[in-house]
């Protein structure tokens, strides 16, 4: 078993040996030289320099144990155990941890660039992302995709029912006006007219209600008028296809007028305008959109189309490979999906967060001082622990332990007070016997 610092041999105990073995020698000079004055100083001397030895051994061996089963004011430490455990403690966190030493050691730890150039190191970033990426999966995973569906879809739908069949009505007018949709369906419109009406079988219509016309006609008229129609079919005066033919170039001429940016157009438009404007200004125009209204937000698929968004996002999200799309750049990727999109943004967001704790001083202040605040805060908080932590470590130390630790703090300390004594005794000794015999004695 090793030997406990109090128990090994040491410079005082070599010291008082000395001291013990100069009287034991003073002692025999002063038997053969009885008359001899250095004989006597010797032995004054070396008698004092022993009894500080002792003195001083017996002091410090006093703080920790009883020196010679010596009881009375010995083994101090050992019977004053817990107040040298209150005292350590009250020292902790009074002197080593103070507030005031707490908040000058974090004014000068300058934790802002160590935090920078930490986060700047890759490593870095692709932990705290990670985590964060993996949280955004776990969250979507745990969804519950139908309620949120359902939740989401009613209120889509209260909201577009909430919304008056006048503001629609006036918010469509004049999206149209302001793009212009008005003339460009107008003129989309009319060109599907022209296709129809250029057609054979068009022409081939109006021949046939001419000719239905005029059999209304002749079946109506009186005999004179039956005969002149009869001689003017003979003669092939009236020539009903020739007719159709000049009445759909004449429509299509009108179609075109109407299609091209002509007075024609313009004319025909701010009609349309007009008379559109009155319908919708209409109380039964306003119940009709409100009826449109209502059966168009009930037929729109949102659970579905909310559902399927959701679902696909989890899907893009789970799929994604974060360590590639972290390490690629923007140019390089091959596929772009929500999954890569949110590593892209957050990668981001990142970056400029770090510029921004570099360069912008403003917000460098801020940081400095949360930074400050929080860590001081911590350690503050931190102060009765760490004194639960000193008192809980003490406390589990048995005596023999704790002599070893305030001994071993100060072994050098101690070994000079002791060898202190038998010094500053053989000089208060020599002092004396000098004075003694200055004195005559």
């Amino acid at each position: 078993m090793e030997q406990s610092k109090l128990e090994r041999w040491n410079n005082a105990d070599s010291t008082l040996a000395c001291a013990a073995a100069c009287f034991l020698m003073a002692v025999g000079f002063k038997i053969v030289y009885a008359d001899s004055i250095l004989a006597e100083g010797f032995l004054f001397v070396t008698e004092a320099a022993m009894v500080g030895g002792i003195a001083d051994w017996f002091a410090v061996t006093a703080l920790f144990k009883k020196p010679l089963g010596f009881p009375f004011h010995t083994a101090l430490l050992p019977n004053r155990r817990e107040d040298f455990v209150r005292a350590s403690v009250q020292m902790v966190q009074k002197e080593f941890f103070s507030r005031r030493t707490i908040f000058k050691k974090v004014g000068n730890l300058h934790l802002l660039p160590r935090l920078v150039e930490y986060l700047e190191k890759f490593e870095t970033k692709k932990f705290l992302l990670g985590e964060i990426f993996n949280a955004i999966k776990k969250y979507f995973s745990t969804l519950d995709k139908d309620n949120l569906s359902k939740m989401f879809s009613n209120k889509i739908r209260r909201e577009l029912e909430n919304i008056p069949a006048k503001t629609l009505i006036d918010s469509g007018g004049d999206w149209i006006k302001k793009n212009d949709k008005d003339r460009e369906f107008f003129v989309g419109l009319m060109k599907k007219i022209r296709e129809e009406a250029a057609k054979s079988e068009t022409r081939t219509k109006l021949q046939n209600v001419l000719e239905d016309y005029a059999r209304e006609k002749m079946q109506s008229a009186g005999f004179f008028s039956l005969l002149a129609a009869g001689l003017a079919q003979m003669l092939d005066l009236v020539n009903f296809s020739e007719a159709a033919e000049i009445m759909q170039t004449q429509l299509l001429k009108f179609i075109d007028e109407l299609i091209k940016d002509t007075p024609l157009q313009r004319k025909t438009l701010n009609e349309c305008r007009l008379k559109i404007s009155e319908l919708t200004s209409t109380s039964e125009f306003c119940g009709l959109v409100e009826r449109v209204q209502v059966d168009l937000i009930s037929a729109l698929p949102l659970e579905n189309a909310i559902g399927g968004t959701l679902t696909n996002f989890e899907t893009q999200i789970q799929t994604a490979d974060f360590e590639k799309i972290l390490a690629e750049k923007n140019s390089e990727l091959s596929e772009k999906n929500f999954g890569t999109l949110l590593v892209q943004l957050l990668n981001r967001e990142y970056n400029k967060l770090i510029e921004f704790l570099t360069i912008d001083g403003e917000i460098k202040n801020l940081a400095n001082q949360f930074i400050y605040e929080l860590t001081a805060r911590t350690a503050l908080y931190a102060q009765p622990l760490v004194g639960v932590i000193a008192k809980s470590a003490l406390d589990k130390m048995s005596a023999d332990q704790l002599n070893e630790m305030v001994y071993g703090k100060a072994e050098d300390e101690f070994v000079w007070i002791r060898m202190n004594g038998s010094i500053v005794g053989s000089l208060v000794g020599l002092a004396i016997f000098i004075l003694i015999k200055s004195a005559g004695f």
